[in-house]
């Protein structure tokens, strides 16, 4: 089966993006942008039947008892820094099977831990016992996520010959694509590489300056079929093609390869649903 072209996003919107929202719960971030997304895409939350959101921070039942809205297909889904994109080809899966006719995809959290966000220093998976808290973590692999950055980065040097300077000015070039976004945190706040380069070392050889801030904030977008999007207010933009949950292992340490990324074979998928090749793409945006 091909999703190709089934099913299109119709309506978005964005919370500005921020070190901590206090005050306010994940729930409340994430139905402010549902409302937002219902409402840029010219529908209301009766014509909304589906929600899809990152199982690991809030419960899928419990944010559509909280927003109101009885859907027939409801889930939460957990593929760490690939949920955003992995959500779209369910949606449209959902869609073309007959599961749902119309879903939003909302993701976000609160960054106060009074009120279920979490703690500077504080990470997921603390207690109770994990197979990271038993087998990682005692042994070197300290908790969250840059300790295996760390790994991948040094031996991606070591096998490709890769720079500090090449992987400063990824985090340079990324600084400046965000200098103009009004959500952005970093807004107006350019960064060279030199100032990458000379912050301090979080788990060497990753600095400060190429690693990922905690913060608050919230997304959501409207998925609904082709047929439907068409008489939208705004252009839809169809999904043509969709390769998600390719994975072999959870564990950095675990992999054959931690230098290559399961997005081998889910933009292989991709591109064969869309008809495309990677030497047609204009545009292309990576996870960092």
């Amino acid at each position: 089966m091909s999703l190709r072209a089934k099913a299109a996003v119709v309506g978005f919107f964005e919370l500005p993006t921020l070190r901590n929202y206090p005050g306010r719960t994940t729930n409340s971030l994430l139905a402010e942008a549902i409302r937002g997304a219902i409402a840029d895409a010219g529908l209301t939350r009766d014509d909304v039947d589906g929600l899809i959101t990152r199982g690991s921070d809030v419960t899928p039942v419990e944010l559509a008892e909280y927003m109101g809205i009885p859907v027939s297909f409801n889930t939460g889904i957990t593929q760490h820094g690939s949920s955003g994109a992995h959500s779209l080809a369910l949606a449209a899966s959902a869609i073309e099977s007959g599961l749902a006719n119309t879903v939003i995809c909302a993701f976000g959290g609160t960054r106060d831990p009074n009120i279920g966000g979490l703690a500077p220093g504080q990470v997921r998976g603390t207690p109770p016992a994990t197979k990271s808290t038993e087998f990682e973590q005692p042994f070197g692999m300290a908790p969250g996520a840059n300790t295996g950055y760390g790994l991948m980065k040094r031996r991606h040097m070591f096998e490709y010959g890769t720079t500090q300077e090449q992987f400063a000015k990824m985090a340079v070039n990324q600084r400046f694509n965000a200098l103009k976004n009004p959500n952005a945190v970093f807004r107006d706040q350019p960064i060279t590489v030199d100032d990458v380069l000379n912050s301090r070392w979080v788990n060497e050889p990753l600095h400060l300056l190429e690693s990922v801030m905690p913060c608050g904030g919230a997304a959501a977008c409207i998925v609904t079929s082709a047929e439907r999007a068409r008489s939208l207010p705004h252009p839809a933009v169809y999904i043509l093609g969709a390769g998600a949950g390719a994975t072999s292992h959870d564990t950095i340490w675990q992999a054959e390869r931690i230098t290559t990324t399961p997005v081998v074979i889910s933009a292989r998928k991709a591109l064969e649903m869309s008809g495309y090749s990677a030497k047609d793409m204009e545009f292309a945006e990576f996870y960092d």
